[in-house]
């Protein structure tokens, strides 16, 4: 496990409770679905680290983006640039996306993890889809950087539209035909209704959970995975959707 204490160079607002946090750290190759854990602060208060999904990794620039829900991430939410953060990994499995026609699946927050994919996917050129839902209109981030990325982008809000939508409901009425394998990320409710749908391609899901240590020590990530438990920090955090159990 490596560290590094590294100078914010930019701090971005989105919106009211998501921020961005940028760094210089040239020399990694992170994979899609990594993660860091972020120090909150130079003393034992909060004592954990918090996991912070990679949103986006161009050269030698880090972006991580963090909702701000409780007290660790709001102590994160107050440093400004030039200030230092003390971060560890990359952790997590290194999953190789294939280079299939894809449809990116988001909900809410879970559009962190997924703009780093894109990256991924856009650089590769490999062409994807991107499905990207919220509860309210004004959740949306990264809108303008997504759409230009992907071949078709649909955004669906409950609130703030005409005619409110999830991204449920709005993959009851696509053709998913033409795509070979699909992404998500977003609420543990969205996972189940996913599931429930019995899509016509492999979809992985970019889990996200409590992780108090991120290399596999804690078990505080533990999953049922194949019908056995597995660690998202160390297993994970990109499996099978189809063959996790959420109500174990």
């Amino acid at each position: 496990m490596r560290s590094y204490r590294l100078k914010i160079l930019r701090q971005r607002w989105f919106n009211k409770k998501i921020f961005g946090l940028e760094f210089r750290l040239p020399g990694i190759r992170p994979w899609p679905g990594q993660f860091f854990q972020v120090q909150v602060s130079d003393n034992i208060d909060p004592f954990l680290n918090r996991p912070i999904s990679i949103a986006s990794y161009k050269s030698g620039r880090l972006l991580l983006i963090i909702k701000s829900v409780g007290r660790g991430t709001r102590i994160l939410s107050l440093k400004k640039p030039g200030e230092e953060v003390t971060l560890f990994g990359p952790f997590g499995h290194r999953f190789k996306p294939p280079g299939k026609k894809s449809l990116i699946i988001a909900g809410g927050i879970g559009i962190a993890p997924l703009h780093f994919l894109a990256e991924y996917l856009f650089r590769n050129k490999i062409c994807f889809d991107l499905l990207y839902g919220v509860r309210a209109r004004s959740e949306f981030i990264l809108r303008h950087e997504l759409a230009k990325m992907s071949d078709r982008s649909i955004f669906v809000a409950e609130r703030g539209y005409k005619n409110g939508e999830t991204v449920v409901s709005r993959m009851k009425k696509m053709d998913l035909s033409g795509y070979k394998i699909a992404y998500t990320c977003g609420p543990r409710e969205m996972f189940v209704a996913l599931q429930e749908l019995n899509l016509p391609m492999p979809v992985y899901a970019f889990c996200e959970d409590f992780m108090g240590c991120g290399c596999g020590l804690c078990l505080g990530c533990a999953i049922m995975y194949k019908n056995e438990y597995h660690r998202i920090c160390t297993d994970g955090p990109v499996l099978e959707l189809g063959e996790i159990k959420f109500e174990v």
